[in-house]
């Protein structure tokens, strides 16, 4: 499986802060993201999702464990999903005419 942004999903970084603002134009709203979930969507570039994990806990070692950073990562991908940041792409290998 993979992630990748939503389309149209616009990105204002605000460093200076430690967070990243994110409009979503199709249904619209403003979300300000803090610094973990705002590197988790930088990271949801349609890799998949074990490559995103190594990605992640890379990232984020050593402040957080192997174990911390796969719970948060779920977490945040979890949470980007619900906000409609985040969405999962369609596998290209699956036919979806042939799914009930």
């Amino acid at each position: 499986m993979r992630h990748e942004r939503a389309p149209g999903l616009r990105l204002r970084p605000l460093p200076e802060l430690g967070a990243c603002l994110a409009y979503t134009p199709a249904a619209p709203r403003l979300h300000q993201l803090n610094a973990t979930a705002w590197l988790i969507l930088e990271l949801a570039d349609g890799r998949d999702d074990l490559a995103l994990a190594d990605a992640f806990a890379a990232r984020t070692a050593p402040a957080l464990s192997a174990a911390a950073a796969g719970r948060t990562l779920e977490d945040g991908l979890a949470g980007l999903r619900a906000c409609g940041l985040l969405r999962r792409p369609a596998d290209p290998n699956t036919d979806e005419r042939n799914t009930p």
